[in-house]
């Protein structure tokens, strides 16, 4: 028996060598060893062929000649193999194929073979249940350079998402060691057999085959070049009564720049990689240089063949020449337009013409013009004149499709001349000389006319003028096209340097460099201070002085209007000026300094630019080009920041109905501005409408992307916000649980979208008031940060600031507190201590330290957070008049309602320049204002905040809008301190009202209402009344906060009170003890002010059940209340 490991052995030496140099290590190394070297060169012979992965239909049967892969067929009935046919029992059990077990995948049936690899339709069975295709490598095949294949094309398709490129689910290794991957079970046909059974018109065609140039350009994206693109790599099948196109068989796949894998894979040298007649001109001389390109030239010969039914060059003509003519060919002669192809094949016309549902005569028609232009461009020999991306070729499909003027065109004459040129140069350079021999017999001819007939010299003359002329004309001509030809290239050259600047002036963060222009005055003036000579504890003093002093100027400020004079100013003039003959040119940058100026809070700086790009864009591009409706959609997005909500919506919806008619009722982009219209209903209270948007783009995407495709996770989590907003906290959990574990499962822990929907899932859980639960969503999302991006890194620190709020939450301050200071301290390293980002981490560290009872040392932070604030942003920005408010909260809970007040009204004052009088973020502080007066007593004084806020969002809002609820809500409460019951009871139901109309029965806004609507009835002697109102109150909020909520004790304390006064004391001892147990765990100054009232109604509980039940231990509880209570007093004095 021949020793395997030895075959093995020779063969992994063998299958680096090549030719002469293989053949004489076999000579010396089998010299004695015949039956070694015959398995050697049988395993060769297979490496040397294609492993063609599923490259034909899923169904038995092979395929026609113009799908096969270019290699040396292997004899009839043999299969090489490292063992003998008649195998052990102990080879027999290696074996793998229908009905055996690999991992959790049972084979059923094979449904694809290569020379290295078989491919079985393969079912699940756990985690999920399905059908799947798994690749495995054939027994005996796992070869150092087989494996590396193996491992590049499993690498080029796990680093793929795409909906039409076959994905990646599992991969592993056989009980005997061979590697296994495991994708997407593709079925279907090859896309050319489809169409023709389909009977798809040309149109329907061009839109297939624009699917298949989506998943190229995904994979060039990804840095994977096909090599290999031919009819059957792209197998559709019909979904939801549309085609769908999916790319297959990586096998032979390029990385563009990183390696797939580490292993080692060499092509050898003269072995064509491909299919000849799909094969660019680079890729047959065998070329090193291969670039996407190469993909679309692939992409032109599978148009063309769709809309011919014939390949470029015939498959039987091409396939009987020789290696060096298969090269001469695919190099150097131009295949025939596709319209005079199928001229040419009048006998085969009929049947093309009736597979693709159109009239022979029209056919060719229809090919004829713009369609022959773009399938010979994407075909040209010089790959620079190809379209550079595959994108480039389905954009030119969807001008054509759209009626736009196509890039493509027919090449100037002089080309055509040069091209002639250079592939017949030995005829041309006879024929040159022929010509000039016989332009020297004519020269003699006509100087002798010229002296016998005189009278021919004017005729002669004019020939030659025409002649000259002719010449001129051709001359012009060439010009011409030279000229364009430049133009076109400055034009690339132009993109490219606006594609550069767009990319660097987008990068500009104002914040950050505001901070480091501030650290670098410092700098320098400590450097200045050194090199006069200052000694180190003068220069300490003085830098700590200029700090100081320093801080008045605002550096956010400073550098905005330093980026906008020196930068952004320039580059606006800079366009005006140098871009005016490249129109879209000059509109990509706009919109490049729109988003910039947005995002620096100028919105009416940014729409007028944004403005100009739209209506550039329009003119240059069309109404429905992509370019032009990124435009429109951004421009929608910007009139929604400055509050101009109805022409935002306009906007958005034109923008919808112009992506569907462009791209399709389903296209991703139609979807994207659909989410973006819902977001702005959504913001405007319009949850129905919003609904309905969030539901149609959630259903088309899971329709036509997949229950796990990204922008579906995208859709579900965007709905989860909806519901949030809505208040049904018990539907958004399932939707974001959906998002995190189906990401988890697909995409990964550490995606980063993945980390966003894990940090979600803690802040639902955390608003159900499951903290411990919501703790451990958001160290997950801390440590996949930690593990992606580093332990100082921006979101790694947000992150862990989320862990810091939970634990806030668990009534755990003091943990808090030290979680905070360590996200300070890391921040204070990594940007310095004036650096926005560290700037923000002072108010949580204040919080913290109030919650612990330290106000004086919360009251420090929070001062130095609104100072530190101020001096980094200025007054008039919304971080100053954040910090503002809770400084103001504090001073009220320390009884200083003077300077709260003094706070929130400066705040309001200042809010006008930020937002304008009637912006919702200032209605909110006119409404703090009022309640903070409210709470204080001062009811003349609130009133008018209180009235106003309920009249102005009233106006902005709408009646019906939450918000406007609450302010009603604060003048229900209001009134009732005024003791106008009655008013009160009115204003809460109709608070009530809206919020069960906008946000559901079960938001917490409408069960508080509730709660101040029993307590209002208790007032109003409506005491039957008032307990089944605050018992379906106490209950649904249990369910919406959880039971040791705030909000869920102060309904059961109202209850409690309505019960007490009904004389059933044993209920309302239940519920007032339940209510005192919540308050005596929650931090807070309601918590705090719950607790001592609640104490003393169980003071006056039972005392007056011990007058009417003579217990003794009544009396014993009231005393052991009175003593609670006194200690609540003195902790409060404290």
């Amino acid at each position: 028996m021949v020793d395997q490991s030895r075959v093995r052995a020779v063969f992994n030496e063998a299958a680096e060598l090549t030719g002469a140099e293989r053949s004489a290590y076999l000579d010396d190394a089998c010299r004695n060893e015949p039956e070694v070297r015959a398995r050697v060169e049988a395993l060769l012979a297979a490496a040397e062929r294609e492993d063609d992965f599923l490259s034909s239909p899923t169904s038995p049967g092979g395929q026609d000649d113009a799908g096969a892969t270019l290699e040396t067929p292997a004899p009839m009935g043999e299969t090489p193999t490292l063992g003998d046919h008649h195998e052990s029992s102990d080879q027999a059990a290696m074996y793998e194929g229908p009905g055996s077990q690999i991992g959790p995948y049972k084979l059923l049936q094979s449904i694809g073979e290569g020379g290295f690899g078989s491919v079985f339709m393969a079912e699940q069975r756990e985690p999920v249940q399905r059908k799947v295709a798994l690749k495995i490598i054939k027994l005996g095949m796992d070869t150092r350079q087989v494996v590396a294949r193996f491992e590049q094309e499993r690498q080029a398709l796990a680093i793929m998402d795409h909906p039409n490129i076959a994905r990646v689910f599992d991969a592993g290794v056989t009980q005997t060691g061979r590697p296994y991957f495991v994708m997407e079970l593709c079925t279907g046909e090859p896309i050319t057999t489809y169409c023709d059974r389909a009977r798809l018109n040309v149109r329907e065609r061009l839109e297939l085959f624009a699917q298949v140039c989506n998943a190229v350009q995904h994979a060039h994206q990804k840095g994977v070049i096909h090599r290999d693109i031919k009819p059957s790599n792209v197998l559709v099948s019909t979904h939801d009564g549309k085609p769908h196109a999916k790319v297959i068989d990586f096998g032979i796949a390029k990385a563009t720049a990183n390696r797939l894998t580490e292993k080692t894979f060499f092509t050898e040298h003269r072995q064509i990689i491909g299919t000849p007649e799909y094969m660019s001109p680079e890729q047959a001389e065998g070329s090193l240089d291969i670039d996407t390109r190469t993909d679309v030239y692939s992409l032109g010969a599978l148009l063309y063949e769709l809309l011919t039914g014939l390949t470029p060059f015939d498959s039987r003509s091409l396939r009987s020449a020789a290696y060096a003519e298969i090269q001469r060919i695919i190099r150097e002669v131009d295949p025939p337009r596709p319209s005079t192809r199928l001229s040419q094949s009048a006998e085969a016309i009929a049947g093309f013409a009736a597979s693709r549902h159109t009239e022979p005569k029209k056919l060719g028609a229809i090919v004829r013009g713009e369609l022959d232009w773009i399938v010979m461009k994407a075909l040209e020999k010089d790959r620079s004149r190809r379209y550079e991306t595959a994108s480039g070729l389905a954009l030119d499909i969807q001008r054509y499709l759209g009626g736009e003027a196509v890039v493509a065109a027919p090449a100037s004459r002089s080309y055509r001349v040069r091209k002639f040129v250079r592939r017949n140069k030995g005829p041309v350079t006879a024929g040159a000389a022929v010509a000039a021999a016989l332009l020297i017999g004519v020269v003699a001819f006509a100087w002798q006319a010229s002296v016998a007939r005189q009278q021919r010299d004017l005729a002669i003359a004019a020939q030659l003028a025409e002649v000259e002329q002719r010449r001129e004309a051709d001359a012009q001509r060439d010009r011409a096209a030279r000229a364009e030809e430049e133009t076109r290239r400055r034009a690339d050259q132009l993109e490219e340097v606006a594609s550069f600047q767009s990319t660097m002036l987008s990068s500009i963060d104002v914040a950050s460099a505001g901070a480091d222009l501030m650290r670098d005055i410092r700098r320098r003036f400590s450097e200045a201070l050194e090199k006069q000579g200052a000694s180190d504890s003068e220069r300490a003093a003085r830098v700590e002085t200029f700090t100081r002093e320093l801080r008045v100027v605002n550096a956010t400020d400073t550098a905005t209007e330093l980026i906008d004079r020196t930068i952004l100013a320039p580059a606006i003039e800079a366009v005006d000026t140098q871009f005016t003959d490249q129109p879209v040119v000059d509109a990509s940058l706009r919109h490049t300094l729109a988003e910039i100026y947005m995002n620096l809070g100028r919105y009416e700086d940014g729409r007028t630019l944004q403005n100009n790009a739209l209506e550039t864009r329009r003119r240059e591009l069309g109404e429905d080009h992509n370019d032009t409706l990124v435009s429109q959609n951004n421009l929608g997005l910007m009139l929604a920041r400055q509050g101009r909500v109805d022409e935002a919506e306009a906007i958005y919806r034109e923008t919808i109905e112009r992506r569907r008619r462009a791209f399709g009722e389903e296209h991703p982009e139609a979807l994207t501005t659909m989410v973006g219209l819902g977001n702005l209903l959504r913001t405007q209270a319009r949850y129905e409408e919003a609904e309905a948007l969030f539901l149609a783009a959630l259903d088309a995407s899971r329709r036509t992307l997949g229950d796990e495709d990204l922008a579906t996770l995208v859709a579900i989590n965007n709905l989860g916000y909806l519901r949030i907003d809505q208040g049904r906290l018990s539907e958004a959990e399932p939707l974001w649980r959906e998002a995190y574990e189906t990401g988890r499962r697909v995409l990964g822990a550490e995606h980063p979208d993945v980390i966003v929907w894990t940090n979600n899932m803690g802040g639902i859980v955390q608003a159900q008031g499951r903290h411990a639960d919501s703790e451990r969503y958001f160290r997950e999302a801390y440590e996949a940060n930690r593990r992606l991006r580093g332990e100082r890194h921006p979101q790694t620190l947000a992150a862990l600031r989320n862990v810091a709020i939970s634990l806030s939450r668990q009534g755990r301050p003091a943990d808090a507190e030290a979680i905070h200071r360590v996200v300070f301290e890391a921040r204070r390293i990594a940007f310095g201590d004036d650096h926005p980002e560290t700037i923000s981490c002072l108010l949580p560290i204040g919080i913290a330290l109030r919650d612990q009872g330290k106000l004086a040392e919360a009251e420090l932070y929070m001062r130095d957070s609104l100072e530190r604030n101020q001096e980094t942003f200025g007054h008039d920005h919304p971080e100053s008049i954040i910090a503002m408010q809770s400084l103001a909260g504090l001073r009220s809970t320390r009884g200083d309602v003077e300077e709260a007040e003094a706070l929130l009204s400066e705040a309001l004052e200042r809010s006008t320049s930020i937002w304008g009088e009637d912006h919702p973020d200032r209605l909110i502080l006119i409404n703090n204002l009022g309640s903070l007066l409210v709470r204080a007593g001062r009811l003349e004084d609130a009133e008018p905040y209180v009235v106003n806020s309920v009249e102005a969002s009233r106006r902005v809002r709408g009646a019906n809008h939450p918000e406007t609820a609450i302010s009603l809500s604060n003048l229900s409460r209001l009134y009732e301190m005024q003791e106008k019951h009655q008013e009160a009871e009115a204003t809460i139901r109709e608070a009530q009202e809206i919020f069960h109309a906008t946000l559901g029965p079960g938001h917490p806004n409408t069960l508080i209402c509730g709660t101040m609507l029993g307590g209002n009835l208790r007032k109003l002697d409506r005491r039957s009344e008032a307990e089944i109102v605050l018992r379906e109150s106490a209950l649904g909020l249990e369910a919406a906060l959880g039971q040791e909520h705030v909000r869920t004790a102060g309904a059961r304390f109202h209850l409690g009170r309505v019960l007490l006064e009904l004389e059933r004391h044993a209920d309302a001892e239940t519920e007032l003890i339940e209510a005192m147990r919540v308050f005596s765990l929650v931090q807070g100054a309601s918590a705090r002010s719950g607790a001592r009232t609640c104490a003393q109604s169980l003071v006056t509980l039972y005392e007056e059940w011990g007058q009417i039940d003579l217990d003794p231990l009544h009396q014993e509880n009231a005393e052991r209340w009175r003593v609670r209570l006194a200690e609540l007093d003195a902790e409060e004095t404290s």
